[in-house]
């Protein structure tokens, strides 16, 4: 996987996710897949549409996109945010409005909506937040380090071998939480 550096910061996340979308799903332990943005072909020539015998062209966003990974654990939805800081702080202004208004949406449906941040400064750390403790701390402060995580219970990510996020623990807690509310 590399050295981290800040340089190749989003990188490292999102390959352990992939990594982990890739295991999940060979081993049937959940279904999990990365988004990708909604775009339209341009052609490079000027005219209208894609050539695809072409070897260049240009693609224009349509929509923002989701958020970085959904997916299926236990017969429930859920989606992913992802977001690295080399800080030892956090800043809500990371997160984006439409990623928000996405998290808020997918809770009020009965999905599970997730922020997963990795802490890279002296001691790399993944922590994974649910929308409901995101918006208890998002209501008290503008930013949050660990010592506000452990305050509203975020889970701790460990990585397991080889280079896979231990996700299902932390999930099996949720639900088993989410079915006594």
């Amino acid at each position: 996987m590399g050295h981290l550096t800040f340089r190749n910061r989003g990188k490292i996340l999102e390959e352990l996710m992939l990594n982990t979308a890739e295991y999940y799903r060979a081993n049937k332990i959940a279904y999990l897949r990365k988004t990708n943005p909604d775009y339209s072909h341009l052609s490079t020539s000027g005219k209208r549409g894609f050539e695809p015998s072409k070897s260049s062209f240009q693609v224009k966003l349509i929509s923002k996109g989701d958020l970085d990974f959904y997916g299926v654990y236990s017969g429930k939805y859920f989606s992913i945010e992802l977001k690295e800081t080399k800080e030892e702080n956090f800043k809500f202004s990371l997160i984006k409005k439409h990623q928000l208004t996405q998290m808020e949406e997918i809770d009020s449906c009965g999905g599970n909506a997730f922020l997963l941040i990795h802490f890279f400064h002296s001691k790399s750390s993944f922590w994974l937040i649910t929308y409901s403790q995101l918006l208890l701390l998002k209501k008290k402060r503008g930013k949050l380090g660990i010592p506000e995580l452990k305050e509203v219970n975020a889970f701790e990510i460990q990585i397991t071998y080889p280079g896979i996020l231990n996700l299902t623990p932390t999930w099996d807690l949720i639900l088993r939480q989410s079915c006594l509310s």
